[in-house]
């Protein structure tokens, strides 16, 4: 026969309200775990990217140096890349030119691409090129081309300094000496 006392119900009953206690706090730590978690993954969730792109990058860098010396980078806030074109598609390009004669240009585009078969490069929207000597040129897009090692456009340029503004047509840079010429229809104003 089986004895139970006041003194056994009391503390079954404290063990059980403890328990309970106990289970609650674990169930609300278990919860926040859950959301803490549920809340650090929802920042890394991955983007779904277009069907024709398998690549996409976040500050993106690429360094060639020539056998010249010269040595250029080009910086992206964001790309894309294509496999099958071969093709990488730029955001807020930036391109900087150190030619091995110490001429440095530094080219900036609203956008741009490459073609990363051949290193061929457009940029376009808003294009500026600078120069260390203080000068600066605007038109609305520039190539390069790998095989050529130059950078070129048939668009309309102005070239402004300090004493004055050039306008006129297609720009040509050389990479491996920092030439630059203005093609054609060329118009100076002397400040």
């Amino acid at each position: 026969m089986l004895k139970l006392s006041v003194r056994d119900i009391k503390i079954n009953r404290k063990t059980k309200i403890i328990a309970a206690l106990v289970f609650v706090l674990v169930m609300v730590l278990v919860v926040t775990a859950i959301i803490g978690i549920s809340r650090g993954r929802s920042k890394n969730i991955l983007k779904v990217l277009p069907e024709q792109v398998d690549l996409e990058i976040k500050g993106f860098v690429y360094t060639e140096v020539a056998e010249s010396g010269s040595r250029w980078e080009v910086r992206a806030d964001n790309a894309t890349y294509q496999t099958k074109e071969n093709l990488a598609v730029f955001d807020n390009v930036h391109i900087k030119l150190d030619t091995n004669d110490g001429k440095i240009y530094t080219m900036t585009a609203n956008g741009g691409q490459m073609l990363t078969d051949k290193k061929d490069i457009e940029i376009k929207g808003n294009v500026v090129i600078t120069s260390n000597a203080g000068e600066k040129f605007t038109t609305d897009y520039l190539n390069y081309s790998d095989e050529q090692k130059k950078f070129y456009t048939d668009a309309p340029v102005t070239m402004e300094s300090e004493r004055i503004t050039i306008k006129g047509t297609g720009l040509t840079l050389l990479v491996k000496t920092g030439e630059l010429n203005l093609n054609s229809m060329v118009r100076a104003k002397i400040k």
